[in-house]
């Protein structure tokens, strides 16, 4: 089929333009509707250490769990979790994942369940030396649970001295 644009009248010519506006604007709309909601990312840093080494936390290495809510709704972070897994099919089948939580008290990290309203920051801390134990043969991932979404975010944690490491 071949348009013959000589034959346009200016209302062919507006009407083409409006159908055009109208198609981005949907097009924009639906950009809009799945980037809206809460977006929370995560971020997990081994060899960390409180300054001042005061009781209970004293001379121990933690990583450190770190949510960022950079979407436009809240969320409540409900759990603080991670596995490990000695075999790399753990990563994607939970039949191969030894799951754990953290626990969270007050020296160590904000508690749940915890508010994350749009730009605000969540941060936990885990022991590294339990971490450690478990590298030595596999991976570990740490990460969040929040109520709007199914699954848990995890992020791998690369210890130095475990297989965790990158190579």
């Amino acid at each position: 089929m071949i348009i013959d644009l000589s034959n346009f009248t200016p209302s062919d010519y507006a009407a083409w333009w409006g159908a055009a506006v109208a198609s981005l604007a949907l097009l924009w709309n639906v950009v809009a509707a799945v980037r809206s909601g809460p977006r929370v990312k995560v971020t997990v840093t081994p060899e960390m250490q409180i300054f001042p080494n005061q009781a209970p936390t004293y001379d121990k290495i933690y990583v450190a769990v770190r949510a960022v809510n950079v979407g436009t709704g809240k969320t409540t972070i409900t759990h603080c979790a991670g596995y490990y897994t000695t075999n790399i099919l753990g990563v994607l089948l939970k039949k191969y994942r030894q799951p754990f939580m953290i626990n969270i008290n007050n020296q160590t990290g904000h508690p749940v369940p915890f508010i994350l309203d749009p730009g605000t920051e969540w941060a936990n801390l885990a022991d590294q030396e339990f971490l450690m134990e478990r590298t030595e043969n596999g991976r570990v991932y740490l990460g969040i649970i929040h109520n709007q979404r199914k699954r848990p975010i995890y992020k791998r944690v690369k210890l130095k001295g475990g297989t965790s490491e990158n190579t």
